[in-house]
């Protein structure tokens, strides 16, 4: 029975590895997603900025690079909502992971806990009895 117990702790303990895991990767693509959004809205300042620069070339391509760079932006704020229903989803799991590993984890300290205490009184017991044989020995000299 111990050596299953300490199974499963070892399995729930790899389980939210196996979470935090798939949640640092939801996160580095959420952050990816932002990083790009964060590059279109640069790219769009520089753009306005030549367009405002060199009216005759800007007012004939800005126009439509405009229209297709909201496109781009409304994409990437539709995949981020997306992404972050994603992260909050696994983070939910990591979670509940968790409380099962930290249930696991529990039981098996009081169950050696337990176990320690019983062999203590033991000890304990033995200690007494050789105390007072001792002592009926000392006594009766």
């Amino acid at each position: 029975m111990a050596r299953d117990f300490k199974a499963l702790v070892r399995l729930n303990d790899w389980e939210v590895d196996q979470k935090r895991r798939a949640l640092a990767d939801q996160l580095r693509l959420l952050e990816n997603l932002l990083a790009l959004l964060q590059s279109l809205e640069e790219e769009m300042v520089r753009e306005r900025q030549y367009a405002t620069a060199n009216p005759i070339e800007g007012g004939i391509t800005y126009g439509a690079y405009a229209e297709q760079a909201i496109r781009r932006r409304d994409d990437y704020y539709g995949r981020i909502a997306e992404q972050e229903q994603i992260v909050n989803a696994a983070r939910e799991q990591l979670r509940l992971a968790f409380l099962e590993f930290k249930k696991y984890e529990i039981s098996e300290e009081r169950r050696v806990a337990k176990i320690e205490a019983e062999q203590n009184r033991d000890e304990q017991l033995e200690l007494d009895e050789i105390g007072i044989t001792g002592f009926n020995r000392n006594r009766s000299k």
